[in-house]
C-alpha cells in the first residue's frame, strides 16, 4: 500500500513539473496554476470538527463525572511503603486493604525496590479514626500469612500545599515548553509557522486531557511526564511537515502551485516517513503498556494517546493553520500595493 501510495504521489509530481516547465517556456501563460488534487487539505474543515467533538466529549464527562480523577500528587494524601520481603501479586494488597476498610480501587499500588520486593501504597483519604501507622500494621497483619517476611517502611504525606505547588509547577513546564517551542519554529520558520505548532501542541494537550477524563484515568505526575514527551515529540513531526514545505516553496513557483497545493504535496511527500516512525513508536509504547506494572502503565497510556493525537496534528492542524495565515499575508500584501496605486 506504501509502495502504491509513493508511485502514484511521484507519478502526479512529474506531471507537475512537466506542466510547469511548459508554462514556464510559454511566455504569456506564466500566471497559470497547475491543477493538483488535494488529498488532505481539503478535509480540514472534518478533521477539525472531529477534533472539537474529541475535546467536547471531554468537557461533557468532566462535568458529568464531577471533574478530573486528580492523584494524590495533586490532591494530597498518604504514600505507605510495605517490605514484602519476596515478589508479590498485587491481588493480596488488594484483599489486604478491603479487610481492613480500605476500597481498593481508591488506592494505587506500585512495586519498588531492587527486586520488586517493596509495595508502594498510596491513598487520597484514610478510614476514618485511622491513621497511617496504624492502617500499615494493620496490612502487614494481614499479610503475615503469605509473606510472614514482610515489614514496615516509610510512611510520606503529600499535604495540601505540596500539591498546589506540584500543580503550578506543572502548568508552568508545559507554558513554558510550548513557548520555547513556538520561539523556535519562528526562528527556524516563520511566526505564523510557530502559531500552527503551538496551535498543534495544545490540541495534543486537549485531546490528552479529554481522553483521560473520559476513561477516569488517575491524574498524576506520570501523566505531567506524558505530556511533555508528547510536546517533544508532535513538534519533531511537525518541524518534518514544515521543512518540507519550505523546500517545496522554493521549487515550485506560487503563480503555478498554490500554497495549499504545495503544502498538501509535502505532506504526502513526509507521510511514509510519519507512518513509519509512528507506528514503530506505538508498537513498542503498547508492548510497555501491556507488560509494564501499573506505575508504567499510567505513563504510557496517555502516551499512546498522545502518539496517536501528535501525528494526527502535524497533518490536520498545524499545517491548516499556517496556510490560513500564509494566504491571508500574501492577501494583505497584494491588497497594500492596490490600494497605494489608488491613492497616488
Amino acid at each position: 500500500m506504501a509502495a502504491e501510495f509513493s508511485a502514484r504521489h511521484e507519478r502526479e509530481e512529474r506531471e507537475v513539473l512537466y506542466d510547469t516547465k511548459k508554462q514556464g517556456a510559454a511566455g504569456g501563460r506564466k500566471g497559470r496554476r497547475t491543477r493538483m488534487k488535494l488529498w488532505f487539505l481539503n478535509k480540514t474543515k472534518f478533521f477539525v470538527i472531529l477534533s472539537c467533538l474529541v475535546v467536547l466529549a471531554g468537557v461533557i464527562a468532566y462535568f458529568a463525572y464531577g471533574g478530573l480523577n486528580l492523584g494524590i500528587d495533586f490532591t494530597g494524601g498518604s504514600i505507605f511503603t510495605v517490605e514484602m520481603g519476596s515478589p508479590f501479586d498485587d491481588a493480596d494488597i488488594n484483599a489486604a486493604l478491603k479487610a481492613n476498610g480500605v476500597d481498593p480501587g481508591s488506592a494505587q499500588i506500585v512495586h519498588g525496590g531492587a527486586n520488586n520486593e517493596s509495595a508502594i501504597i498510596r491513598m487520597k483519604e484514610l478510614p476514618l479514626e485511622t491513621d497511617a501507622v496504624s492502617l500499615r500494621q494493620s496490612i502487614l497483619d494481614s499479610l503475615s500469612s503469605k509473606y510472614p517476611s514482610a515489614s514496615a517502611g516509610e510512611i510520606n504525606n503529600v499535604g495540601g500545599v505540596t500539591s498546589s505547588e506540584i500543580v503550578m509547577n506543572a502548568f508552568l513546564s508545559i507554558i513554558i515548553a510550548s513557548v520555547l517551542m513556538m520561539i523556535y519554529i519562528w526562528i527556524r520558520f516563520t511566526f505564523y509557522s510557530g502559531i500552527g505548532a503551538v496551535v498543534a501542541l495544545v490540541h495534543d494537550i486537549l485531546v490528552m486531557t479529554a481522553f483521560v477524563c473520559i476513561a477516569r484515568v488517575e491524574l498524576n505526575s506520570s501523566y505531567i511526564a506524558a505530556c511533555l514527551t508528547i510536546l517533544g515529540y508532535s513538534i519533531n513531526d511537525t518541524i518534518v511537515v514544515f521543512d518540507r514545505i519550505r523546500e517545496n516553496n522554493k521549487r515550485y513557483d506560487t503563480r503555478q502551485l498554490t500554497r495549499w497545493q504545495i503544502a498538501d504535496m509535502s505532506i504526502r511527500e513526509t507521510l511514509p516517513r510519519t507512518i513509519n516512525t509512528s507506528l514503530t513508536v506505538l508498537i513498542t509504547t503498547l508492548a510497555v503498556y501491556i507488560f509494564g506494572v501499573q506505575s508504567i502503565k499510567d505513563f504510557t497510556l496517555p502516551l499512546l494517546v498522545g502518539l496517536v493525537s501528535g501525528t494526527y496534528s502535524s497533518i490536520f492542524i498545524a499545517t491548516p493553520v499556517w496556510m490560513v495565515f500564509e494566504v491571508w499575508r500574501d492577501k494583505r500584501m497584494q491588497f497594500k500595493p492596490a490600494v497605494q496605486k489608488s491613492k497616488a
